[in-house]
């Protein structure tokens, strides 16, 4: 006949609680484990899946943009020009000359405008203006102002601004200035006088 304890912990359905709490721990214990293995396993498999690379330009320097005027080329007021493109008693017929080259000293290739202006209107009202592709202002000039004034007017060409184009590397352009008094002007009772401006403006191309 079987013993029964008093606090019956060694019944059978005692003995087989336990057990079976036992199996059941154990088995949930590798059950977690696995999934701690899994979890590792797929953050290895993501890492192996993931790459990266990047590629560098090479290097950019800016441009520059330098119109120089006269020979020898400087930035403004040539002295020869001065000396040459000047009268100090100018008279209906009479015109004046006087070559000028232009010259790109920059890095990139350009464009450029011309225009002009004088510090006395009522001497500029009398005078003509004329711009050539050569050095002594001979043949058809590429444009002419008629009547200075002290605002700045563009050298025009087809009813535009006339624009003469100079690449790096390019010769100068050699042109030539003429101001004129015509024939019909009325000189003014006193003598006037006055400068005129060429202003040459530059444009990337």
């Amino acid at each position: 006949m079987a013993r029964h304890s008093s606090d019956g912990s060694f019944a059978p359905r005692t003995m087989l609680r336990r057990i079976g709490t036992a199996l059941i721990g154990a088995r949930a214990r590798a059950i977690m484990s696995i999934g701690i293995v899994l979890g590792l396993g797929a953050v290895g498999t993501l890492a192996a899946w993931s790459d990266t690379s990047s590629a560098t330009s090479g290097a950019f320097t800016t441009g520059t943009i330098d119109i120089k005027v006269g020979d020898p080329a400087v930035d403004n007021n040539p002295p020869i020009f001065a000396t040459t493109l000047t009268k100090t008693d100018i008279l209906p017929g009479e015109t004046v000359s006087a070559p000028l080259r232009v010259t790109n000293s920059g890095t990139v290739g350009f464009t450029y405008t011309i225009a002009a202006s004088t510090n006395n209107g009522t001497l500029g009202a009398l005078l003509n203006t004329a711009v050539y592709a050569d050095t002594a202002c001979t043949g058809t000039p590429l444009s002419t102002i008629t009547g200075l004034t002290v605002a700045t007017q563009n050298f025009q060409s087809n009813s535009v601004a006339l624009s003469r184009p100079i690449g790096a590397g390019d010769p100068a352009d050699n042109l030539c200035f003429s101001v004129t008094m015509p024939s019909t002007a009325t000189a003014p009772a006193s003598p006037i006088t006055g400068t005129v401006t060429y202003s040459l403006l530059a444009t990337s191309v």
